[in-house]
Parts: structure tokens; C-alpha cells; sequence
């Protein structure tokens, strides 16, 4: 859906920077609360390109599939990208989990 391919040094998926100003935020409904990662939110930091091994001028994904679709159980993570870019709360005696906005949650820079 992004255009992106993935990149054989980084195993992420590569965008143009043409495509990356296409890119859509995602929605995460989650008990009925929607949390948006932006688009920028998706992006490994271009600055940190290097470390991975990538190239200066491109834009990496750090969200991509998982590869399974079965409806059930794990079908997607949301790691370090989403904790980012929001607060986060684990209630593990009650078995609970709580997100709320960040200084973060909408910045434009990575």
C-alpha cells in the first residue's frame, strides 16, 4: 500500500521521499480510544540511516507486516515506534494497559 520495497542491507521497507509525502497516518482503535501513528511516526530517524546501514537520502519504514493474516491472536506489533510517541501505563496486577497523548504523539521530526 506505501510503494515502498524492501531494502536487502536493512530488511526494511524503502520509500521515495516522493512516496513518504504520501503516507498516510495509521489508526489504532484500541477499546474504543483511536491512536494515530503519523506518518513520520513510521519513519526510522533519517539520521540514523547509517547505523543500519542505509542510505542517506532515503526513507526507511519501521512499520511493516508481520507476515500472517489469521484473523486471531498476533496478527501485529505495536512496539517501539508506537511507545514512542505515546505514554504508556501497564497495570499488570489488574492486567490492564493505558495510552495517552505525548509532547510527541503528533511531532514532525524523528
Amino acid at each position: 500500500a506505501t510503494g515502498g520495497v524492501e531494502d536487502n542491507t536493512t530488511g526494511l521497507l524503502r520509500l521515495t521521499n516522493a512516496q513518504f509525502e504520501k503516507l498516510q497516518s495509521l489508526f489504532f482503535d484500541i477499546n474504543g480510544v483511536s491512536f494515530e501513528l503519523t506518518a513520520n511516526a513510521q519513519a526510522w530517524p533519517r539520521s540514523l540511516n547509517s547505523v543500519i546501514g542505509g542510505n542517506s537520502n532515503s526513507v526507511y519504514l519501521v512499520v511493516n507486516d508481520v507476515g500472517a493474516n489469521t484473523g486471531s491472536g498476533l496478527d501485529f506489533i505495536n512496539g517501539f515506534a508506537f511507545l514512542e510517541r505515546f505514554y504508556s501505563v501497564f497495570d499488570t496486577a489488574g492486567g490492564r494497559v493505558g495510552f495517552s497523548n505525548t509532547p510527541f504523539t503528533h511531532a514532525t521530526t524523528n
